[in-house]
């Protein structure tokens, strides 16, 4: 409704707490500030620290192996004249940098769906321009296309899909009806590339992105405990921690579902991050029950900094068993 919110009136400090963050949200969004909010930036040093660091190197590792190795293939293929000669021998290594990105979920999982994606919309495509006037119904079709990428951007394989007969529609409509096997043959390469690739050893410790994710987020909770422990009275420094330390918890939850959903061979690096960020979320929690407690009376309980310090000794366990196969008791 519009108009004034009433005046909050509340006895417990939980509950003051919730209407402060509620009535501040009001406010952010009334006053439409919404690029105002306490949100931690991020200095050019981090970034260079996330880009060399442990995953980052491994990361940039992958993309170039997959890369050199596709694009030979790719340059083979062309120059032996394979499958005819169309000029886009660059769809082979193009395909596999893209599928080496970590955010489209588990290795083998995007790698089936763009594979079985890119058969379906070849198939599809197929069919259409067997019974399609042309140029008028190609451009049809790539309109409809264009227009389905945003609704089958929920799945992978049927973005693939939608894409796929997307790009063979505009290819055709340039006068490179032959490209459709090559479009074919090209991503079911860069798949076994990537697949391959994907799980060969490389130097250093394997699972350095879902530790380095563990690390941002242990580095963003203990930077908001001591700020709440230290007792200071500056709310905005402690939004934008407690934002930023939810925020690492998050990414590093994801990263570690995404690991755990790997093959053997790539999930049992990941052992024990979910233990770890579930201690994590609870220190995060205990810290901003401490940040309540202490808005409300001006001092910690011996039963807080009991907590506190249970569960830095429980995170200093679980950290030492990341990556180690589980054991019976």
């Amino acid at each position: 409704h519009a108009g004034p919110l009433p005046a909050p009136s509340r006895t417990e400090p939980a509950l003051r707490a919730l209407d402060d963050a509620l009535l501040h949200a009001a406010d952010a969004f009334d006053r439409g500030r919404g690029p105002d909010l306490h949100v931690r930036r991020r200095s050019p040093r981090s970034a260079v620290r996330a880009v060399l660091g442990p995953g980052g190197r491994e990361y940039g590792l992958r993309v170039g192996l997959c890369f050199g190795a596709s694009a030979a293939v790719a340059q083979a293929l062309h120059h032996g004249h394979w499958y005819g000669s169309h000029q886009h021998w660059y769809w082979l290594p193009a395909t596999a940098v893209f599928l080496v990105k970590p955010d489209l979920g588990p290795l083998v999982s995007r790698v089936l769906c763009r594979a079985a994606g890119t058969v379906l919309g070849a198939l599809l495509f197929a069919g259409f321009a067997a019974v399609l006037p042309r140029p008028e119904g190609l451009v049809a079709l790539v309109a409809v296309c264009g227009a389905l990428v945003p609704v089958a951007a929920r799945h992978f394989a049927a973005q693939t899909t939608v894409v796929t007969v997307l790009v063979l529609a505009l290819v055709m409509v340039g006068g490179e009806p032959q490209a459709s096997a090559g479009r074919l043959g090209e991503t079911l390469l860069a798949c076994a590339i990537v697949l391959v690739a994907g799980h060969l050893p490389m130097p250093g410790q394997r699972g350095a992105g879902i530790r380095a994710g563990i690390d941002a987020a242990d580095a963003a909770a203990h930077a908001y405990l001591a700020h709440v422990l230290g007792e200071s009275d500056d709310r905005a420094t402690r939004w934008t921690l407690r934002r930023e330390a939810y925020r690492t918890l998050a990414e590093a939850r994801a990263a570690g579902a995404r690991a755990a959903a790997e093959l053997p061979a790539l999930a049992r690096h990941s052992r024990g991050t979910d233990e770890v960020a579930a201690v994590l979320e609870r220190l995060v929690d205990t810290t901003t029950a401490c940040a309540v407690h202490l808005d409300d009376t001006g001092r910690l309980t011996p039963r807080h900094t009991e907590r506190i310090a249970a569960l830095r000794d429980e995170l200093a366990e679980r950290r030492g068993r990341v990556g180690r196969p589980r054991t019976l008791a």
